[in-house]
């Protein structure tokens, strides 16, 4: 590899990081509410804890802006690069970026919006079901932590068993275990069985 490849494979992956920094749901809710979204509900920087301030329709600006940083910066990079591991380096960057923005000191969100819209860019098809896969649970449980980290397992699987793109297997399982990691916490209540459910008036 020349040195003006490295040099682009650096660009990129650098600007793929800054993209998924840009910390959406605390400018939305920072604008429109004066407040810091870190100290209210669970604290997390993402469209499901927008909501808990700005309701339905925060949620839904927020998952989207938060998915149009994945599928945006991919779609480029496949138009210009094709199924070069570029693209999926690029894609890993986006991720780590939206959970460890370098604007909040490495604070953000757990990667499921900006991952949809990765998924969305790279694997559809599989990102349909996996996103059906969250309705049942969602709809079931009543919990939106256990129907994310349930659909990337799903979704990790499907591309793994369902594609020819070896590096895309790779790419899929880093961000799934990088999701489920980052919901830890949930996962811890909900084995108590303290964690929050849709619908459910916090005490």
């Amino acid at each position: 590899m020349s040195f003006v490849s490295v040099l682009i494979y650096f660009l990129v992956i650098a600007l793929c990081y800054l993209i998924g920094s840009i910390p959406t749901a605390y400018l939305v809710v920072k604008r429109i509410k004066g407040i810091d979204i870190r100290t209210v509900g669970s604290g997390n920087v993402g469209a499901s804890n927008a909501a808990r301030v700005l309701g339905k329709w925060g949620f839904i600006g927020v998952l989207f802006a938060d998915a149009m940083k994945g599928f945006l910066p991919v779609m480029l990079l496949k138009a210009l690069y094709g199924e070069d591991t570029l693209v999926l380096a690029g894609a890993v960057a986006l991720v780590v970026g939206h959970s460890f923005t370098c604007f909040l000191k490495f604070k953000g969100g757990k990667g499921v919006a900006t991952g949809l819209g990765i998924f969305l860019a790279l694997a559809p098809f599989q990102l349909l079901i996996a996103a059906v896969i969250f309705g049942v649970m969602l709809a079931v449980f009543r919990m939106i932590s256990l129907g994310s980290i349930t659909a990337a397992a799903f979704l990790a699987a499907m591309v793994w068993f369902g594609t020819e793109w070896h590096y895309l297997r790779y790419m899929t399982l880093i961000i799934a275990v990088l999701v489920i990691w980052l919901h830890r916490g949930n996962i811890a209540r909900i084995v108590r069985g303290e964690e929050r459910k849709v619908g459910e008036r916090t005490s």
